[in-house]
């Protein structure tokens, strides 16, 4: 596209500041949102006289309706959403409290879920624009300790999907994307929680957990060079609903997509008992 508005959300560290440094060198103007707006005003160089760094309450609808609002009165569109905010659970489903469940699903699902509808509203007024969700490999690979992550993520991934087929009449574009592992704070306790209350049962679980310590800050995802795809993505005349980023990604994928085809075909004769004869 030429040069235009774009909004990211949890901009202050990791994926989103990287999409933000990435926007701005491709000359575009950039509306970050962080919990700490001076902080991230401060780690912003290249580009900083397009960029502006906001206080955004995901838990409101009203402040991101507000925020969109705010960028629209100021720029006089927007073009591109980031929708980057978010924290993962690791740990066993049955480890998890119904508090922390909810509370990762406010900011991962329907803090997101907030910031789409303000966007696609402003959008839809333009009849223009684009909607990306960051999703993860674990919206469809999922594996003990990551459960609930891959259910946030799973939700992430079916949303925008369906704005995808909704919002096209509008000239509206959304995709989800879908990284392997990247080499940012993800695993770190800043951007990941563990249950309260343990079950030592779960040994699988205790394993994965620590396969994951293991591979913190060791991932093979270049972060710079993920925020420079998702540059390029929303250059792309057509984009896909889902784009997968990373070689250890796409070959994850492909052998799920296996492995559903297999079992599909195991019980056939089970699937189509239900149907009705013609």
């Amino acid at each position: 596209m030429a040069t235009g508005v774009w909004l990211v959300t949890g901009a202050s560290k990791g994926m989103g500041l990287e999409i933000v440094r990435a926007a701005l060198a491709a000359g575009h103007t950039v509306v970050g949102t962080s919990r700490s707006p001076e902080r991230l005003r401060a780690q912003v160089e290249a580009g900083a006289d397009r960029f502006r760094a906001v206080a955004m309450d995901l838990g409101s609808a009203e402040s991101a309706q507000a925020t969109v609002d705010a960028v629209v009165a100021e720029f006089g569109r927007l073009d591109v959403v980031v929708n980057n905010a978010g924290y993962s659970l690791l740990g066993a489903v049955e480890e998890f409290s119904d508090a922390e469940v909810a509370a990762n699903f406010e900011v991962d699902v329907f803090g997101l879920l907030r910031v789409t509808r303000a966007a696609l509203g402003a959008m839809r007024r333009q009849r223009s624009g684009m909607i990306v969700n960051m999703a993860s490999i674990s919206a469809t690979v999922t594996s003990p300790a990551t459960g609930l992550y891959s259910a946030t993520k799973a939700a992430v991934l079916m949303l925008t999907e369906a704005v995808a087929q909704e919002a096209a009449e509008f000239g509206v574009r959304a995709t989800a994307v879908c990284p392997g592992g990247v080499r940012t704070d993800f695993l770190d306790a800043s951007s990941s929680r563990r249950p309260a209350d343990t079950i030592e049962d779960y040994t699988q679980v205790s394993r994965a957990l620590a396969q994951l310590d293991g591979l913190n800050h060791a991932q093979g995802g270049d972060p710079a060079l993920v925020a420079r795809a998702i540059v390029e993505l929303a250059d792309l005349p057509n984009p896909p609903s889902r784009l997968y980023l990373g070689r250890d990604a796409l070959h994850a994928v492909r052998e799920q997509s296996a492995r559903v085809l297999a079992s599909a075909d195991e019980h056939r004769e089970l699937s189509e008992s239900t149907t009705r004869p013609a």
